[in-house]
């Protein structure tokens, strides 16, 4: 059993570093998440991911980007400039259609395809009433109808044209002025924003999104663990509450909101305990990994993490991408890159979405 297909990793260089391909070989890496650190241009982009994409044998791993818009965007010039979810929100207001939503989804598949990626870690659907903050424009709206209209919109934009969507953050970030990848979140919340939080994400386990993101966030009113850690939270509320059958993964573990209190391994298997069906690590080194996947395999031995719970995320890992249809193989070069971007029609989408001439 290749314990590896459980985690999501990032690293450090445009290239794979020396020693990770020997042991991807051994354990499996079941994805990648790249950051602007990681990419150039569009030739080194390809590049890598063909690299990435051809580690393992009859095996296609996740190879996923934050590409939402706005403040969060790791593709630079000459991949086009996205607006933020608010700004995108203001342009559905504006065209009064879903299908023009529909069509940005399938804008930024188009990119994300052609630069060898088969995940984005988008949409955000949280709900967000101020513009600023932690999430703040990263969020379309705080009103959940809308949430869902766009949300879903884009996420079947993205997914029918080969890109897995990961709806984030469940079960919903509340207005905390606290950010995560500095300090745990830590909120009560009353029944009702909680079922308000969580409608948008039920929406799109009803219309079929591909994965689902759980946040760091600390729930005092439903368990004393980080969402991302809790029982309660991944495979009580999400996975049974919601019959969702998709993909379950945790926001980066390397976050502060989990590194001021965990280490590497006990973060990875208290996650995996909770039923996540993967974890995101969005910097490690070689030798980092192998001693984690060695205690994940002894965290199975001791009854900590049940195989058939394993078996099972693997199993909902392959359907995903089955049924989503991701690119079996990379052909692209990078003029197939430049050709779309620089095409009047691709660039012509952006104007008429935003009604710039």
């Amino acid at each position: 059993m290749k314990l590896g297909r459980l985690l999501m990793i990032g690293f450090n260089g445009t290239e794979l570093p020396d020693g990770f391909s020997e042991l991807i070989k051994e354990y499996g890496i079941g994805g990648f998440v790249l950051f602007e650190r990681n990419l150039v241009n569009p030739g080194q982009i390809l590049a890598l991911n063909k690299q990435l994409h051809s580690l393992e044998e009859d095996f296609i791993p996740l190879i996923a980007i934050d590409q939402e818009g706005g403040r969060v965007q790791r593709l630079k010039h000459p991949f086009s400039r996205l607006p933020s979810a608010r700004k995108v929100e203001e342009y559905y207001k504006k065209h009064h259609s879903i299908d023009i939503i529909y069509e940005y989804g399938m804008f930024i598949a188009e990119e994300l395809s052609i630069a060898g990626f088969n995940m984005n870690l988008a949409p955000v659907l949280d709900l967000c009433e101020k513009e600023d903050g932690v999430i703040g424009d990263r969020a379309f709206s705080d009103t959940p109808l809308v949430v869902e209209e766009i949300g879903v919109s884009m996420i079947a934009g993205m997914q029918d044209h080969g890109i897995i969507a990961c709806a984030k953050h469940f079960p919903g970030n509340t207005d905390t002025k606290i950010d995560p990848h500095k300090k745990l979140p830590a909120v009560n919340i009353k029944p009702e924003v909680m079922r308000s939080n969580l409608s948008p994400f039920i929406h799109a386990i009803n219309n079929d999104v591909g994965s689902i993101m759980v946040s760091h966030t600390l729930f005092k009113d439903i368990d004393d663990k980080p969402a991302s850690m809790s029982k309660k939270i991944v495979n009580g509320l999400l996975k049974s509450g919601t019959r969702f059958k998709g993909i379950v993964i945790t926001d980066d573990v390397k976050m502060g909101a989990i590194a001021n209190t965990y280490s590497l391994s006990e973060a990875v298997i208290s996650a995996l305990a909770a039923n996540n069906d993967m974890v995101m690590i969005s910097n490690i080194e070689p030798e980092e990994l192998a001693s984690l996947i060695d205690e994940i395999e002894d965290s199975l031995i001791k009854g900590v993490i049940k195989k058939e719970q394993v078996d099972a995320s693997l199993l909902r890992i392959d359907l995903v991408k089955n049924n989503i249809g991701i690119n079996k193989e990379i052909v692209q070069t990078e003029s197939d890159v430049l050709k779309l971007l620089n095409s009047d029609a691709h660039k012509g989408f952006l104007k008429r979405l935003t009604g710039n001439k």
